[in-house]
């Protein structure tokens, strides 16, 4: 467990093995918080509220499925896929 020190004006410096696995990067917004004697960092993300961010999910999402189907792949193909790379990411998450 990496020690940082506090500095002037009460910065810290998280370190980078840390950013790196919770995918924070400089500029990037996180939530702090103090629980069960822990400070707790939470990556945050802001989005605009004048995006229909369904609607530009789903125009996305259509062309993914004409290209998965001009490609021969399946919805089943589909389901396995994503349960693997779910699989990858857990198994990543407790590295």
């Amino acid at each position: 467990m990496p020690l940082v020190k506090v500095k002037r004006f009460s910065q810290v410096t998280i370190p980078s093995e840390i950013r790196q696995k919770a995918n924070i990067e400089e500029g990037d917004i996180v939530d702090m918080k103090y629980e069960d004697n822990r400070i707790v960092i939470i990556p945050k993300r802001i989005t605009d509220k004048s995006v229909d961010w369904a609607k530009r999910f789903d125009d996305v999402l259509s062309h993914v499925r004409t290209a998965a189907k001009k490609a021969g792949i399946t919805e089943k193909d589909v389901e396995t896929a994503v349960k693997a790379a779910r699989k990858r990411i857990a198994r990543s998450n407790f590295s």
